[in-house]
């Protein structure tokens, strides 16, 4: 049985091999990648701006995303409704809106004109109550009885998360902080929008200039592929070893 499932892998992966090598051998006449090729500094420049963007915006949503998490799980009814609504509002909100929004709305209204700092503003908005889903699945997997316990010795709030709730969060959150970072990442694209150099824009520009847009999109294909796949398998194997 196990060698019949191998056999099935291997083959599923060869039909993508063979769809692959199939379709850059019918345009490979067309193809050419000598300007981006002497252009790939700014292509460079674009993934590192892409990739830096996306860990200040994972770690300010992971933040944001927590303190609503808190509000959340909050016996105040005015912290817990303002968590709510913020949630409601950001997760009924396309990202692409969001960041004109940010830009061109909340940006004027406070007399910020820095893109590039709306930009990561809206990326830490638009992740920060997926960051608070990802901490509240992993609370509710903390066993009731451990509730009990905390009550019976009279912990305060921070004695709970200290000594027994964050650290049997940890675990549990990690795949799906993962997996948050990877949307992250491909949400970066959206920031193209609004002229950020990150990798999306660079590569917009360079097909631009030279005409080359199967290229320059081909090659923006496998940048994100290469960065996030790792990032996807990573998460399924922690998430599997969590349930072992």
């Amino acid at each position: 049985m196990k060698k019949f499932k191998l056999v099935q892998i291997v083959l599923a992966f060869l039909l993508y091999i063979f769809l692959f090598v199939f379709i850059i051998n019918e345009v490979a006449d067309v193809l050419d990648f000598t300007f981006l090729i002497e252009n790939k500094s700014m292509l460079i420049n674009g993934a590192m701006l892409t990739i830096g963007m996306s860990i200040a915006s994972f770690i300010s949503s992971t933040i944001v995303g927590f303190i609503i998490f808190l509000m959340t799980e909050s016996k105040i009814v005015f912290l817990k409704t303002i968590a709510n609504i913020y949630k409601e509002i950001i997760m009924g909100t396309p990202l692409l809106v969001l960041v004109f929004v940010v830009v061109y709305i909340i940006g004027v209204a406070i007399g910020i004109r820095n893109k590039m700092m709306l930009g990561f503003l809206s990326l830490t908005f638009y992740m920060s109550p997926y960051m608070t889903n990802v901490f509240e699945g992993a609370y509710k997997s903390i066993d009731s009885s451990q509730f009990m316990v905390m009550d019976f010795y009279g912990f305060n709030l921070y004695q709970r998360y200290r000594y027994i709730i964050l650290p049997q969060m940890i675990r549990p959150i990690i795949p799906g902080l993962i997996n948050n970072l990877s949307g992250i990442i491909k949400g970066t694209s959206i920031l193209s929008t609004i002229a950020i150099s990150e990798i999306f824009y660079a590569t917009s520009i360079l097909s631009n200039k030279s005409y080359r847009y199967i290229e320059g999109y081909f090659v923006l294909w496998m940048v994100y592929l290469i960065i996030t796949i790792p990032l996807s398998r990573l998460a399924k194997y922690l998430s599997r070893q969590e349930n072992y």
